[in-house]
């Protein structure tokens, strides 16, 4: 597999969301002079996989499937044809072989097109979206809804349990990539005055190193109210049109097994605009390497560490 290209990886199940997903990623790709991975995964659970270890049905399975993808390449070479779309069909656990896929190949991203429906799909993620998002090191892009543009406006919700030096670097490297907008908010303290307040302070700090890297950032206060603070930042989200929510799913220096914070998960699970979700890992992968061309004017990064 060739390493000097980079690639967004986009599991496939031939339904409306992935092949979104798929359209999405060859436009990103395009701007982010990277390369598209559809994989597509046969699961055979319980009973089933009985009947695939004779071996006829799995083929004829596994030939419908590459035909399926092959017409998928084509038809996103008709978005934009100087994009590369490889293809692959797999079989096994789907969110196992996707977390195993990224790791060996070079991966940039991975891009869920979230098709969790049902009575319940408003309390919780599809299993595959919640276990790729929990477990992945690289950024993983959950799709909902119809996006297929990439605005120019990312919204970074942060907090004082949740902000930290790789949250502030993720939204630098992503609005210097995107050149987007990032516009960081917050719900205010009930009784605290906006400029007496510890998380406006963090968030000015946040604001003067991203933009002295070069990044148009603006400072958002959320008024308290009674709905929940994921609503409060979907309803912003929604408002300024924004092309991206950015969350970290895990705070740095903590390790939740099988575990997503509430708000990243009703985020996830209830917004229309794309939300690239991190762990503290999934931000590891050039950290170092570019953490020492970054202008600290306030130690975010070097000296105090002022957002740990």
């Amino acid at each position: 597999m060739r390493k000097d290209k980079k690639y967004i990886l986009v599991p496939v199940d031939f339904q409306e969301p992935s092949k979104r997903a798929a359209a999405y990623a060859v436009k990103l790709a395009k701007q982010l002079n990277s390369e598209v991975y559809l994989l597509n995964i046969i699961e055979t659970p319980g009973l089933l996989s009985k009947f695939f270890e004779s071996g006829n049905l799995l083929v004829k399975v596994t030939d419908l499937a590459k035909d399926q993808l092959h017409e998928m390449v084509r038809d996103l070479s008709g978005i934009d044809p100087d994009v590369k779309v490889h293809s692959r069909v797999d079989r096994g656990k789907r969110y196992e072989r996707i977390l195993q896929m990224a790791g060996e190949i070079d991966v940039r991203m991975i891009i869920l097109g979230e098709n969790h429906e049902g009575d319940e799909a408003h309390k919780d993620l599809g299993s595959t979206v919640y276990h790729v998002t929990l477990k992945s090191h690289v950024p993983v892009l959950t799709l909902k809804g119809n996006s297929y543009e990439f605005g120019r406006e990312i919204v970074v919700p942060m907090d004082l349990t949740q902000v930290n030096r790789k949250q502030i670097y993720s939204a630098l490297v992503y609005g210097l990539n995107y050149g987007a907008k990032i516009h960081l908010v917050s719900s205010l303290i009930p009784g605290v005055r906006v400029k007496q307040s510890l998380i406006y302070k963090k968030m000015q700090d946040a604001k003067r190193t991203l933009e002295q890297n070069g990044v148009e950032t603006e400072i958002r206060i959320l008024e308290k109210d009674k709905r929940p603070s994921f609503e409060r930042v979907l309803s912003y989200s929604e408002e300024i049109h924004a092309g991206m929510i950015l969350i970290m799913t895990h705070r740095e220096g903590y390790n939740y097994d099988n575990y997503i914070g509430a708000f990243a998960h009703h985020l996830i699970n209830r917004s229309t605009i794309p939300v690239l979700s991190l762990t503290a890992s999934a931000t590891d992968f050039n950290f170092r390497e570019v953490i020492k061309t970054i202008v600290d004017p306030v130690g975010i990064f070097f000296k105090n560490r002022a957002l740990d």
